[in-house]
């Protein structure tokens, strides 16, 4: 099974979209032999770690409503799901710097990766939430300038990629092994969808 991933655009206004699977042609030969099945241990700290990258997404369907009400509401709640993102991102930094040695080869890098890339996009939403402080509700049009700043630092997110961990993950055959066995990663895997034959 081959692991995919997607960019992280967006991430204060949309779920992290994470890794799919993707499975060979039906009866296609073993590309390597099978790895030794992982140990409790190596399944038990793969899934930690999935937890945590896949409850940031999780966390992200459930921010503050945006009120609308007027300027002022629109930019207090702007800010509020900006800060709840951001805290997500920080608390997954700080999960997975609190992982403890991995019981699998490699697998510290891994983690070390998605550190990385959640530190870029805690601070990029710090960055966001800076420009949505400049924000003044009391004159329009500069509110407006002030928002689209915000969408601007946001959009910044495009750019922000977690697919090289993924490869990563998926070419150390032991942490993949552990990963599938792993509750916790189990939304990082997709059946393959049987294409509908023609009518």
């Amino acid at each position: 099974m081959k692991l995919r991933s997607t960019s992280i655009a967006a991430l204060a206004a949309a779920p992290l979209v994470l890794a799919g699977c993707a499975g060979g042609p039906a009866g296609a030969p073993p590309q390597a032999p099978q790895p030794p099945a992982p140990s409790a241990e190596a399944v038990a700290w793969t899934g930690k770690m999935c937890g945590l990258v896949s409850g940031f997404s999780t966390a992200q369907k459930n921010l503050p409503e945006l009120d609308r009400s007027n300027t002022a509401t629109v930019k207090d709640s702007v800010i509020k799901r900006i800060d709840t993102a951001a805290q997500s991102a920080d608390d997954t930094v700080r999960g997975l710097q609190g992982l403890g040695a991995p019981p699998v080869e490699g697998a510290g890098q891994v983690s070390a990766g998605f550190q990385e890339g959640f530190t870029q996009v805690r601070d990029l939403l710090r960055g966001a939430r800076e420009k949505a402080e400049q924000a003044d509700p009391t004159d329009k049009q500069r509110f407006q300038q002030g928002m689209t700043a915000v969408q601007q630092e946001l959009d910044k997110g495009s750019k922000l990629d977690l697919k090289d961990k993924f490869v990563q993950l998926e070419q150390n055959q032991q942490l993949n092994a552990a990963a599938h066995r792993a509750p916790e990663c189990q939304p990082f895997f997709t059946k393959p969808q049987q294409q509908q034959p023609p009518r």
